[in-house]
């Protein structure tokens, strides 16, 4: 059916295989304008496939709101809503991306804030004998960051997010390391499940619904700073209860 046949038909039937007919004759269009715009590019945040797919949605807007009767070219008119409908979904999809990208750094900058803190109760009590002085030994910075990156890591596992990988292993490429990883993973869990109340709550609240403290101070009725020692706490419980931690491999 000739071109303007087939515009003629589908305006007066909107019959869907008339629609995808239009669609399978303009498709070219579509690709090369989405080309020209992954052309210009400036970073590889977003794949070729979206930009044609978000051509591919303009193209369908344009089928679907051509008027021939009123409209210039259907090429002329399609250009427009191609490129539009590329732009527009590429502005959203990168605003999502940097959306998300903010709220995992900040969810990981209080980790750290956390971490680097002492917890509640965890000073040493002076000792009487030496004068007032605290009798704990000094600490080993060494093991302190030893510890504190155990911690993280630990965090990463519990959340899942793909951002951890030991020793940069393919979890595909090897599959011994991949059991080993869900296993640790595992009994991870299972001593989340074993805190107390408050201390479950806040590493579920943060680790699997991705939440950070503040929004958890809003729902356990805490102040910001209480959550963020509660979350230490709890980490360190799992830790001191899971030493074969200590043999697995844990490079950021």
């Amino acid at each position: 059916m000739e071109s303007g046949l087939l515009w003629e038909e589908y305006g007066r039937t909107r019959d869907p295989r008339l629609r995808q007919d239009l669609l399978q004759g303009y498709l070219d269009m579509a690709q090369r304008i989405a080309a020209t715009l992954f052309a210009q590019r400036i970073n590889n945040a977003v794949s070729f496939d979206d930009y044609l797919q978000y051509g591919r949605v303009g193209l369908l807007e344009a089928i679907d709101r051509y008027d021939p009767a009123r409209e210039a070219s259907f090429e002329t008119f399609a250009g427009y809503r191609i490129r539009g409908a590329i732009l527009n979904g590429l502005e959203k999809s990168t605003e999502s991306a940097a959306q998300a990208a903010h709220r995992r750094r900040a969810r990981h900058r209080e980790r750290v804030q956390s971490l680097l803190l002492p917890v509640a109760g965890d000073a040493p009590e002076p000792d009487e004998s030496s004068g007032g002085r605290s009798s704990t030994p000094p600490i080993d910075p060494f093991a302190g960051m030893v510890d504190f990156a155990i911690l993280l890591a630990m965090g990463y596992v519990l959340e899942d997010s793909g951002e951890w990988n030991p020793a940069g292993a393919d979890r595909a490429a090897d599959p011994y390391r991949s059991v080993q990883l869900e296993r640790v993973r595992a009994r991870l869990n299972l001593l989340v499940d074993a805190l107390p109340q408050r201390e479950r709550l806040i590493l579920r609240y943060h680790y699997f619904e991705h939440m950070e403290f503040q929004a958890i101070a809003e729902v356990l009725e805490l102040s910001k700073g209480r959550v963020s020692q509660l979350h230490a706490r709890a980490l360190r419980f799992i830790r001191e209860s899971y030493d074969t931690l200590e043999g697995f491999d844990l490079q950021l």
